[in-house]
Formats: structure tokens, C-alpha cells, sequence
């Protein structure tokens, strides 16, 4: 499987893909999704990553890497969007993702990455564990 940063022409099977993370999702206007998409791909700070096999979109993750005052300067990361298609769960996709992901903010100096989940099966938890993600710390979050 290749990873690589996403591009423009990947937008169609992304959205697939978010629609197997969030099939309750309201769905937004192509012209919409469009616009957010090319922001997405505009911001350096953003990286939207995928897995690709034999032309067709295995998972994402996606990645931002957030500027900051302190730790020196160093910045952080959030981890978010991580998803894998349903007929290739199981065959580490996710896993590559997360690592090239960790990688990715590491080699931007970020101090820490960061990940809030609100899946309660215990093979996404174990992918995260997998993933050297620890829940050693308590987060706080509101749903706007």
C-alpha cells in the first residue's frame, strides 16, 4: 500500500470514505465540499493522508500540525479522521496511517499528538494503543 498526501482528484472516494465514519453525517452540496476541500489542500499546516492500493482509497487520517507559544516553540499535533474501508479492516491500514501520521508531525518537531475518540469499540482503542497513543490524560470537549 502507497500513503501519500491527498490530492485534488481524491475528493470522491474521500467522501466515501467519511460516510463509512459517519453515516449520519448531513451531507453537504458538491460545490460546498469542493471549496473546504481545496482549503484543506491550500493549508500546510493540514495534511490529509491516504492509504492507495491499485488506484482505489484504502483509509485516511488526517493531520494537523498546530503552531505554538510554548515547549519552546514546538508545535503540536491532532490526529483526526482516521478511517479505513470497511472491506479492508483488518489488514493494517490503519495502522500504516497512524504511523506515517506520528511520523509526519514528528519530523515537524511537534512535542505531542493528539487523538480523541468517541468509538467505543475495543479494536479502534487497541490500534490507538498499537499506535503508541496512551489515555494517560483527561480530555474535555464539546460538540458545537
Amino acid at each position: 500500500m502507497q500513503i501519500r498526501r491527498a490530492q485534488a482528484g481524491d475528493l470522491a472516494q474521500l467522501l466515501g470514505l467519511y460516510r463509512q465514519l459517519s453515516p449520519g453525517s448531513p451531507l453537504m452540496e458538491p460545490e460546498v465540499a469542493q471549496t473546504i476541500w481545496e482549503t484543506l489542500l491550500a493549508d500546510p499546516k493540514v495534511q490529509v493522508l491516504v492509504g492507495q492500493r491499485r488506484g482505489e482509497l484504502m483509509g485516511t487520517v488526517t493531520l494537523v500540525v498546530v503552531p505554538n507559544l510554548t515547549q519552546g516553540g514546538r508545535p503540536y499535533a491532532l490526529i483526526e479522521n482516521v478511517i479505513t474501508r470497511e472491506d479492508a479492516r483488518g489488514q493494517g491500514v490503519a495502522s500504516a496511517l497512524m504511523a506515517y501520521a506520528t511520523e509526519q508531525a514528528r519530523a515537524q518537531s511537534a512535542y505531542k499528538v493528539m487523538l480523541i475518540t468517541g468509538r467505543q469499540a475495543p479494536e479502534v482503542h487497541r490500534l490507538y494503543a498499537r499506535s503508541g497513543l496512551r489515555t494517560d490524560a483527561t480530555a474535555y470537549f464539546a460538540r458545537l
